[in-house]
């Protein structure tokens, strides 16, 4: 997973190194616009350990479809140095998660937060922090109960938090990448909390792609 995170972040910077060292603030004042509003398509892989059939190393992955929009634009924090100048994006639309390893699944409805680090871009290179949470269905049926380790549906939510880069094509597309946590609630609603021992895990890796509609 390491190396995979190394190769990846290796790729987009020397990608970025095509374009000047610094993006300038005004194109990214234009390309992170107030009210701008997208689309963005990505796909993510998780390994959460024992909890899950060890039978493959990816144990889960999924995919999700958000429409995003920018309410503010890049914001300015020049009482400190704009270290935290940046742009606020949200983002809500459907995710599926495939539980490999178990054969079970999960669907919800994604709401997404991304925040872009506009003071640290590298010319086309964007750094960024994500958090997101997905309330859904799921056949997930795992675990024993006398062990503390029993997770089963109906209900459950998906929640992930992560940090990456998204690199600018121009003012209208960009692609993304980044590492992923992922936690798997039932929030104690299927039988109570002896019924929701989560599952969580830190090693995830999302990638995906955003084209702006205006």
């Amino acid at each position: 997973m390491r190396k995979s995170a190394a190769i990846v972040t290796g790729l987009l910077i020397a990608i970025s190194l095509w374009t000047p060292r610094r993006t300038l603030a005004a194109d990214l004042d234009d390309t992170l616009a107030r009210w701008r509003i997208g689309m963005e398509a990505d796909g993510s892989f998780a390994h959460f350990g024992p909890r899950l059939d060890q039978t493959g190393w990816i144990q889960a992955w999924n995919l999700a479809a958000h429409f995003t929009i920018l309410p503010f634009g890049v914001v300015h924090f020049h009482h400190v140095d704009g270290v935290f100048d940046g742009a606020l994006q949200l983002g809500a639309g459907p995710v599926f998660e495939r539980f490999s390893t178990e054969h079970q699944n999960f669907g919800g409805l994604d709401f997404e937060a991304r925040y872009y680090l506009t003071r640290f871009a590298w010319g086309r290179l964007v750094p960024w922090i994500q958090a997101s949470i997905a309330p859904g269905g799921t056949d997930l049926n795992i675990g024993e109960l006398n062990q503390g380790t029993r997770l089963k549906g109906p209900f459950a939510a998906l929640i992930q938090g992560g940090a990456g880069f998204s690199y600018f094509f121009g003012e209208r597309a960009s692609a993304y990448a980044g590492l992923h946590t992922q936690h798997v609630s039932n929030g104690s609603m299927d039988g109570g909390s002896q019924y929701n021992y989560s599952i969580n895990t830190p090693i995830g890796m999302v990638v995906g792609f955003e084209w702006f509609l205006n």
